[in-house]
């Protein structure tokens, strides 16, 4: 099962695999590995796992994100994360719906990691 994160930082698209250390343990040694991929699969990039419309939204929820947590000197109060981090929990839901059963979808929340329930 492969498990994935909604969670914002700079300059980035608001969506992350999340490895696990059996991930890492299945890793060939450096000197074993094929055209320089250091992970198991998935290889694919979520832009061809997700649709344009999410994947655009949550590049917007990023910037959000970028803008709340920034050194840009601007005043956010508690409302404002609030309402990001409810955001965030709506695009794990559609990420979850659109990427099937063989994924485990978690958002990012008041320094904490939530999974998404499944239906």
């Amino acid at each position: 099962m492969y498990r994935a994160l909604i969670d914002w930082d700079f300059a980035a698209d608001g969506i992350w695999i999340v490895r696990s250390p059996r991930d890492f343990a299945a890793v060939p040694a450096k000197d074993q590995r094929s055209h320089g991929n250091e992970f198991p699969e998935p290889t694919r990039h979520f832009r061809e796992l997700l649709s344009h419309s999410l994947m655009e939204r949550l590049k917007r929820w990023n910037e959000r994100g970028c803008s709340l947590g920034g050194p840009n000197g601007n005043k956010f109060d508690d409302k404002d994360w609030e309402s990001f981090y409810r955001d965030g929990r709506s695009l794990a839901e559609a990420a979850q719906s659109e990427l099937g059963e063989q994924w485990r979808v978690l958002w990012a929340a008041n320094g904490a990691w939530h999974f998404v329930r499944f239906p």
